[in-house]
């Protein structure tokens, strides 16, 4: 059995129920408002959260437009999480149909890729 190290972090920004995360605001690096998280969505097959639906909001042109995003690509500060993607990354981007969140690998791939993020499967 390992010893588990002493930490400096604030334990409830590590652990916390998912569903709290539901609606939590996402801004960028400059505290800009992107949008909400709408959803979660795991990867049963390998025990991971596989990417989050951010419903982001009109500095896209648009009304509301959903886009999974990896879980890695966020940072969570206490009030909200930022994204470490550039929201010009998703101007041109296809989005979410409301409700069609779920995706196959292939489709994760590319927004993984998007993302500049690591495939956590690969």
């Amino acid at each position: 059995m390992g010893i588990v190290e002493e930490t400096t972090k604030d334990p409830h920004l590590s652990f916390r129920p998912a569903s709290e995360s539901l609606g939590a605001n996402v801004v960028n690096a400059k505290e800009e408002k992107l949008g909400k998280i709408k959803e979660i969505m795991l990867d049963v097959e390998h025990g991971k959260i596989a990417y989050v639906v951010i419903s982001f909001g009109s500095w896209l042109g648009t009304s509301n437009k959903l886009f999974a995003v990896p879980w890695e690509s966020l940072e969570h500060s206490r009030e909200d999480y930022i994204l470490r993607v550039d929201k010009s990354v998703f101007e041109n981007a296809d989005g979410l149909d409301e409700g069609a969140w779920a995706l196959d690998y292939d489709k994760l791939l590319a927004v993984y890729k998007r993302c500049g993020v690591q495939p956590y499967w690969k």
